[in-house]
């Protein structure tokens, strides 16, 4: 961190199949360099700027905007008009997931998605410094803007070495007040994936406070978390040919987690009836797993208590547009809009807005449906053939390597079907860019 700046710079996720791609094309233009003659040089030029761009390739936050750098991010701007900056109130949402389970002593790692003005940001959890940038991003943005998960990533993101220290025997908070302690930690090493010590932890809090709706929500989320890991669990244990009396086990525990967290929500919600924060959260933890009637419910049930909760009436929308109700869709996004614009925060009912006015366009403009459905189809055929394109690029590249030198026709062939593919990549996915543009 540069402390005079106040600037955290971290690194992107990376796709590393690009560097293995340049590596293939610089090792096969090194074997057949007869062929390709100063071409060769050409290939490992553009091997040491990708190599580059990786090395540069930075999102740094300085408390106020967000600055996207490196060679990738200029050509993206230069290319495709992309931004390379978002100030935090243009920040639309941060939504978070589980982006790969514990490896060894490692913990989860989530992935989360920043929204906001065309720019679509992904950074995840894995490296510590990454979790001192999420933790000083969140903080900064508006409540209204983060999900559950980001949510929880704010209030109980915590330094693994000092949850160690609390969890020793000699600091256990178990042994000291106030018990307020063991329901920070239970969140905290939930996050972290250490379930069987959050589970401690809430059993603790629990029995010292039976009837916290916050509690009970909390652990709701904490019995899905658990049964979204070990379904994982159970899903690599049927690729790996387990015992089905080891599977029957896992789905046993896996669908008793879910029937439990499903319970404590319910509870959360009655005892928090008048709660709108609260019932929203709800609403969206059911909505994440796909229960649309119960999410419905409780956002109804948030906007009976507070009518101008934001994310409740973008729920109740989304819930909409997944049940094929396009008036509602946009009645509750221009309600959301105008929510949002009376908390001040423009981005956010801008975004509704824009939807808004999408979804009614949709529901009355016949000609623009059309279109709109044409230009969904085009994109779904331009993905498959990007991936045919690169699938045969790579294809007939490994020919051209094998059949150097001993089968010289079928060596020029290869290379021609290999050129072709590249420029039909390329058209693809910058189509594919311009293509995903919704147009209002």
């Amino acid at each position: 961190m540069n402390q005079a700046r106040k600037q955290i710079t971290i690194r992107l996720q990376q796709q590393f199949s690009w560097l293995g791609l340049a590596a293939l094309l610089l090792v096969g233009a090194m074997v057949a360099g007869s062929a390709y003659g100063r071409g060769v040089w050409l290939f490992a030029a553009v091997s040491l700027v990708i190599i580059i761009g990786f090395a540069r390739d930075a999102l740094i936050f300085d408390g106020q905007r967000l600055k996207r750098r490196g060679p990738g991010a200029l050509l993206g701007a230069l290319a495709l008009g992309r931004r390379r900056e978002l100030a935090v109130d243009e920040i639309e949402s941060i939504s978070g997931s589980i982006a790969g389970a514990r490896q060894g002593d490692s913990p989860l790692c989530y992935r989360l998605v920043i929204l906001g003005s065309g720019c679509q940001w992904v950074i995840n959890s894995r490296r510590s410094d990454n979790r001192v940038f999420i933790k000083s991003l969140l903080s900064a943005v508006s409540p209204h803007k983060l999900d559950p998960c980001a949510s929880e990533l704010l209030a109980y993101g915590q330094d693994r070495e000092q949850l160690r220290v609390w969890n020793s025997a000699k600091h256990s908070p178990a042994s000291m007040t106030p018990p307020r302690l063991w329901r920070s930690l239970a969140n905290s090493f939930a996050l972290q994936g250490e379930l069987a010590v959050a589970a401690r932890y809430f059993h603790l809090a629990y029995r010292q406070g039976p009837r916290n709706a916050h509690l009970l929500y909390e652990m709701g989320r904490f019995l899905r978390l658990r049964a979204t890991l070990e379904g994982a669990a159970a899903g690599d244990a049927r690729r790996k040919a387990q015992g089905a009396r080891r599977k029957g086990k896992i789905h046993s525990l896996t669908t008793s987690c879910s029937r439990r967290a499903e319970a404590c929500l319910r509870l959360a919600g009655r005892l928090g009836h008048t709660d709108a924060a609260l019932l929203e959260r709800i609403g969206e933890t059911f909505f994440e797993f796909h229960h649309h009637r119960l999410a419905q419910r409780y956002f109804e049930r948030a906007l009976q208590a507070s009518p101008n909760r934001v994310r409740a009436n973008i729920g109740l929308a989304e819930v909409a547009l997944r049940s094929g109700q396009a008036a509602r869709v946009v009645h509750f996004y221009r309600t959301a809009a105008r929510a949002a614009e009376d908390e001040g925060e423009m981005s956010l009912a801008g975004l509704a807005a824009q939807k808004a006015d999408y979804y009614a366009r949709l529901l009355n403009d016949e000609g623009f449906l059309n279109s709109e459905v044409s230009r969904l189809d085009l994109l779904d055929q331009l993905k498959w053939a990007r991936r045919g394109a690169m699938f045969t690029f790579l294809i007939a590249w490994l020919v051209h390597l094998t059949c150097y030198q001993f089968a010289p026709a079928v060596q020029a062939f290869s290379r021609e079907i290999s050129a072709t593919s590249a420029i039909i990549w390329v058209s693809t996915v910058t189509a594919s860019y311009f293509f995903s543009q919704r147009r209002n």
